[in-house]
């Protein structure tokens, strides 16, 4: 395994329970089964179509909000993430809901074990990209396991809301936006926890150009690109209104 992926899986493992209870206060997962809004923004939704009946599969699914959106839509799903913490509290949810979920521990960039063109659609929700260490290569893996024809839909959080330190007020450049990284930073056991910690994790910064090239040589042909959205996130701590806020690509796999 990637070393800059493993220390990232121990520290979403250690960040899971906080990540957990977040989520229950939200009520989130309970929800999304039947308000697919929770967990996608009407421009995914009009890309997704009808997805009944259609092997899927989530890429670093994280709180499974994607995973649980989609069966409930009537996709057959398989969630993939890398900690093993986060995929056991999927699994309880998904046992409490009465989904049927195929759960799979590896890293999303290298998918030991899933066949070629096992899905007829593959999703990347948002804030994925950052914690993989060679976009290129993750966007092929995850082309490999589309059949032809299928849709690979990514949203990210935008590169240019990446760049900026957490200073309250001010913005603060904190790495030059061609700056890929990856950079390491200690970070504490609590998922909203800002103070330093002993937990290492490891975020790259890819930039609009990346993600457009990445998509276009994984072989699928590009049919959406778009930024959406100029809020401020509740979570953020600069003053990013203005700036936009989602990048969102979508690539039909080509034949081959």
């Amino acid at each position: 395994m990637n070393e800059k992926h493993e220390a990232n899986r121990r520290r979403w493992n250690a960040a899971a329970a906080d990540y957990a209870r977040h989520g229950d206060e939200q009520g989130s997962w309970r929800k999304v089964v039947t308000e697919p809004g929770w967990a996608f923004l009407p421009e995914e939704l009009a890309l997704l179509g009808d997805v009944a009946g259609k092997r899927a599969c989530v890429l670093g699914s994280g709180d499974n909000l994607a995973v649980f959106a989609l069966a409930g839509l009537g996709a057959t799903v398989t969630s993939v993430d890398i900690s093993e913490a986060q995929l056991a509290v999927a699994r309880e949810r998904a046992a409490v809901l009465g989904l049927a979920i195929r759960f799979v521990r590896c890293d999303a960039a290298d998918l030991v074990g899933i066949e070629d063109a096992s899905f007829d659609l593959v999703h990347v929700s948002r804030h994925v990209c950052g914690w993989i260490a060679d976009l290129h290569g993750f966007f092929r893996e995850a082309t490999r396991v589309l059949a032809p024809g299928g849709l690979f839909l990514v949203t990210e959080y935008h590169p240019f809301r990446r760049i900026f330190r957490d200073e309250p007020g001010a913005l603060v450049v904190e790495h030059g936006y061609l700056e890929r990284g990856p950079f390491r930073r200690e970070v504490a056991a609590g998922l909203f926890d800002r103070s330093p910690g002993s937990l290492a994790s490891y975020v790259s910064q890819w930039t609009v150009s990346d993600f457009h090239q990445a998509i276009t040589r994984s072989g699928c042909e590009l049919i959406a690109f778009d930024e959406i959205g100029d809020a401020v996130e509740e979570w953020e701590v600069p003053p990013l209104g203005g700036l936009p806020q989602i990048l969102l690509l979508a690539g039909r796999k080509l034949a081959s």
